[in-house]
């Protein structure tokens, strides 16, 4: 669906019916060596670090404390092949994947506490993506998942049609 030429499928998705981060896992697969399934309990177990950001798309909302794992250590347990450069962030909405390049990504943060608690599954939790300087809909929800590729993800990338024309 777009409103003003933007898709709105994301700010729509409903929150996956069983959130539970005892049986969630996140996937870092794809043009990797080492392919990884992680629960919540293992990324909070590893060293994270505190993010201060909104993820309000109307940029109402104050920024809030959230706290998680930077994609690029978790990339670089995976051992991505010597031409990776790209990945695609996976959600329960299978509408919806988001495309970024690697080198943006590493930065990124999969958090998975916000103020210090479980993120709840409304506000994206348990597991959500975020971005350095994103637009709103690089923000994902309900990661499942971090496929590495060796170059873009076109297609693939659904996100691509919330970017406004011309942008």
């Amino acid at each position: 669906m777009a409103v003003g030429g933007l898709s709105t499928r994301m700010a729509h998705s409903d929150a996956p019916t069983d959130p539970d981060p005892d049986r969630w896992t996140v996937a870092v697969d794809g043009a990797v060596d080492d392919p990884q399934s992680l629960r919540v309990a293992d990324l909070a177990s590893m060293e994270t670090v505190p993010v201060s950001a909104t993820t309000d798309c109307d940029g109402d909302r104050p920024s809030e404390r959230w706290a998680g794992v930077r994609v690029g250590t978790l990339v670089d347990r995976a051992a991505p092949d010597a031409d990776a450069s790209h990945a695609l962030v996976r959600t329960t909405d299978p509408d919806f994947t988001c495309g970024f390049a690697l080198d943006r990504l590493r930065d990124a943060v999969l958090a998975v506490r916000l103020d210090g608690e479980p993120i709840p599954a409304d506000r994206g939790g348990p597991v959500r993506l975020l971005v350095d300087d994103a637009d709103c809909w690089e923000r994902v929800k309900w990661v499942t998942g971090v496929a590495v590729l060796d170059g873009p993800p076109g297609d693939a990338d659904t996100a691509q049609d919330c970017v406004p024309a011309g942008d």
